[in-house]
């Protein structure tokens, strides 16, 4: 949540053209200041925020996107237009008030801006044929925030300046169908009537309203019934039964606007499921911290246009209040409905100073309610150990997944907190360096002992799981990582008796789960009969050991790879997108005690087991 002041006379503010634009499209816009009672005097200015995602702002070339000019409605004020704060203080709290967007600062330098006159701010000029500016690639409403410093002093609290109390916003929609995102349940009893959800995406998986409810639904593996399809405001879906067991998959076409899609594999068994598997995004972020939507509007598309299972919201709690934690715990406990859509309750704690136990941390709570607990405020002041809260975390039952890109991840571990390593996000891959999607901030500096890998190597027992950490209100459909683009984010899978809190709590604390790039790629995983995630007790590791392995790709499998620790010990290669093998594996004298799997599709997509340990 912004915290800066909100003025009531200190002016307002339009932007035109205010029509929705397309996702991605080239424009260009004014956006209009009109002063208020106090006006601005000279040495004051007004501040422009041109939301992240926009093209960057620039104020030295006019043939290039993103430039910026001003002028004034009154030809004997004079302006002064740049991209840095014209009157600085000595505690600057830039990487706050930037988190939404790149500034433009327009300065009064000769006679008052009076009330009524205006300040035009133009941006992305255009001349001949060029572009001026582009849109932000995902749809949803952009804000174009306006501020002021009317006096010249910053007198106002926290940044020195005071925001409008209406503020211009752009509508960004997506543009037309290209593709249809299909979504069903990856694991059905044989005759059991089963619902699929189908959402017409844009190119850049973008939702369309309005899907309309004349697809048509298609097995190759038939016979199933179509109990008729229900349009909803995003997404429409279908009630389905398979007669016949094995590994299906279901097409859907619309033939309006040719836009196809193929669901997740499903597989089909004549036994009734034990366990099922669920698929979430829990790790986002919302604008009480540094994202794009509301609370309510971040449960919303993860369930309405991400079509998960389960999700949840981990703003950054050193920026949210004690207010704004309250809101995500009722927002979440209304979003939860068993059998439905799952909500979890968290927050991330980010400890980025040189100290010991640093790094990100996402923590979740079991029911309602958690304490709040900052490893500093917005003010940046001292940072506490993480020693503080290990006794709290642990009084409310809760959960740590170690956030892998900030490094740090070697640096604290508890078996009874610290139960998954978040092993692929927007950032990338940060399972090992050598990954085909490397962890971004990993190309810059050197995160060796940092990686889940190295953790895991280091002795500690961590399950694996992957989330988007989303910055523009799109859990489960996000690439976005708060300033530009990344990596598309991934999912989280678990293996749960049924859709409630309890049990995705209990199948994500006792690691069985897993992690993939966003692909609903169905994998299982056994060592000597046993699930993902277990420690098997009382077992000479030195003996042979049975590994079971079922994959049912969202594309051809590459290979499905076996990991004995940091060893390569086996890999199955395959031509279709389904593999089951079975391996028997005898570890040599001093091997790692614990095995992994690793799936690579010939699309790149991947996921990665969570270990079985066997001691």
């Amino acid at each position: 949540m912004r915290n800066e002041e909100i003025g009531n006379s200190n002016g307002t503010a339009e932007i035109s053209p205010e029509d929705e634009v397309t996702a991605g499209a080239a424009g260009a816009w004014t956006i209009t200041y009109t002063a208020g009672p106090a006006g601005i005097e000279p040495g004051g200015s007004v501040r422009f925020e041109i939301p992240h995602g926009f093209t960057a702002p620039q104020v030295l070339w006019n043939h290039d996107p993103g430039y910026c000019r001003a002028r004034c409605s009154q030809p004997g004020v004079r302006l002064s237009l740049a991209l840095e704060v014209p009157v600085k203080r000595d505690a600057e709290r830039f990487y706050y008030v930037t988190r939404w967007g790149r500034m433009v600062y327009v300065q009064v330098l000769e006679e008052k801006l009076l009330e009524g006159e205006q300040i035009e701010l133009s941006y992305g000029f255009r001349r001949h044929m060029e572009a001026g500016a582009y849109a932000q690639h995902f749809a949803g409403d952009a804000e174009f925030t306006v501020a002021t410093d009317c006096d010249g002093t910053r007198s106002a609290g926290f940044s020195g300046y005071t925001l409008l109390a209406e503020q211009p916003v752009l509508r960004v929609v997506a543009d037309v169908p290209e593709r249809l995102h299909v979504a069903a349940p990856s694991y059905v009893q044989m005759g059991e009537s089963f619902t699929v959800r189908i959402v017409a995406e844009d190119f850049e998986r973008n939702a369309c309203e309005d899907p309309g409810s004349d697809f048509i639904v298609d097995s190759s593996d038939g016979p199933f019934l179509n109990a008729g399809i229900e349009p909803g405001a995003w997404h429409s879906s279908a009630e389905l039964r398979f007669d016949m067991p094995g590994e299906k998959m279901i097409a859907v076409v619309d033939p309006q606007t040719g836009a196809a899609g193929s669901s997740n594999p499903i597989v089909v068994t004549p036994q009734y499921p034990e366990e099922r598997l669920f698929w979430g995004d829990i790790h986002g972020h919302t604008w009480l911290s540094d994202g794009l939507k509301s609370a309510h509007d971040y449960y919303a598309f993860g369930r309405e246009q991400a079509l998960l299972d389960f999700c949840a919201i981990a703003d950054h709690s050193q920026y949210i209040s004690d207010d704004d934690w309250r809101e995500i715990g009722d927002v979440t406990a209304r979003h939860n409905d068993p059998g439905r859509y799952v909500t979890l309750l968290g927050y991330e704690v980010s400890l980025n100073a040189a100290k010991p136990r640093y790094g990100d941390k996402c923590v979740y709570f079991p029911g309602d309610e958690g304490p709040l607990l900052r490893a500093t405020d917005i003010n940046r002041t001292e940072y506490a150990d993480l020693d503080e809260y290990t006794e709290p975390w642990k009084q409310a039952g809760a959960m740590v997944i170690l956030h892998q890109h900030a490094g740090g991840s070697e640096s604290y571990y508890d078996p009874e907190l610290v139960r998954l390593a978040e092993v692929y996000s927007v950032w990338g891959d940060s399972e090992t360096a050598e990954g085909s999607r490397p962890l971004l901030p990993a190309l810059e500096r050197d995160y060796a002992g940092m990686l889940a890998a190295d953790c895991l190597e280091q002795g500690w027992v961590l399950g694996f799981m992957a989330a988007s950490d989303d910055h523009a209100g799109r859990p489960g459909r996000s690439d976005w990582l708060r300033v530009r683009r990344a990596y598309p984010g991934g999912l989280a899978a678990v293996w749960a008796p049924e859709l409630t809190r309890e049990a995705i709590w209990d199948g994500l604390y006792n690691r069985r789960c897993y992690g993939t790039t966003g692909a609903r790629i169905y994998l299982e995983f056994f060592v000597d009969g046993e699930p993902m995630g277990s420690i098997i007790r009382n077992a000479p590791f030195a003996q042979a050991h049975r590994i079971g392995v079922n994959v049912c790709g969202t594309a051809r499998l590459a290979a499905v790879e076996l990991m004995r620790g940091r060893e390569l010990v086996y890999v199955h290669s395959s031509y279709d997108a389904t593999c089951r093998f079975t391996h028997m594996d005898e570890p040599p004298p001093g091997a790692a005690n614990y095995y992994y799997i690793r799936v690579l599709q010939a699309d790149g997509e991947m996921a990665w087991s969570s270990p079985i340990w066997v001691s």
